[in-house]
């Protein structure tokens, strides 16, 4: 008993005197600006793989070194807990909303996550995903706005499969270490909206209409 009352102790000491920016978890969690410690940090201007996520607030979880880890509880934007260890990172149950986004051929107004839950390995490897997902369209397409969906791992990808109600549009976006991938499909769009997919890069797969898409993360 001692000895974790010393440990955790220990863990305290340090967390007050390290500076955030130098265990902060790895890339693709980025920031324009990182002030305080590890004890208490602020991400201002925070991104993950280019998408923003506001400014942040981090406050350590000191009994998380128990378990061989350092936690933070994330306020702001979004709010839950983000996590490293020597062979691992991740975060639990984060909700909240993220601003727009620039996704393949679709213009996207929010994505909302509720619950959501990633660990990855020290590689960035998916080991296990779950929560769910909800992304708001700027403007209808084939009459949905709307696309739902839960993450999961897929070999060592980490894969977000999002579609509407009807299963005509559909959003599936894989991320691997390094790198992203997405792939768009839009089936019953009306005549206007196939010249305006056409004019966004969208060409013929079966029945459907469908635009892919890669990047660095």
């Amino acid at each position: 008993m001692r000895a974790a009352a010393f440990a955790v102790g220990l863990g305290l000491g340090l967390l007050a005197l390290v500076p955030a920016r130098l265990l902060l978890p790895a890339p693709p969690l980025a920031a324009a600006g990182i002030g305080g410690s590890l004890w208490s940090a602020r991400l201002n201007g925070a991104q993950a793989g280019g998408l923003a996520l506001g400014d942040l607030a981090l406050a350590a979880q000191p009994l998380a070194l128990l378990q061989g880890r350092l936690q933070w509880q994330v306020a702001g934007r979004l709010n839950g807990r983000l996590w490293r260890s020597a062979s691992a990172q991740g975060v639990e149950d984060l909700t909240g909303r993220l601003g727009g986004a620039a996704l393949p051929g679709l213009a996207v107004a929010g994505i909302d996550l509720a619950g959501l839950g990633v660990v990855q390995d020290a590689a960035g490897r998916c080991q296990s995903a779950g929560g769910q997902l909800s992304a708001v369209l700027a403007t209808p397409l084939a009459g949905q706005r709307q696309l739902l969906g839960s993450p999961r791992c897929e070999g060592e990808a980490l894969l977000l499969p999002l579609a509407s109600g009807d299963g005509r549009l559909r959003l599936e976006i894989r991320l691997v270490p390094g790198r992203w991938q997405a792939r768009a499909t839009v089936a019953g769009a009306s005549a206007a909206e196939q010249v305006a997919l056409a004019a966004a890069g969208f060409r013929a797969d079966g029945s459907a209409l469908a635009l892919g898409r890669e990047g660095p993360w």
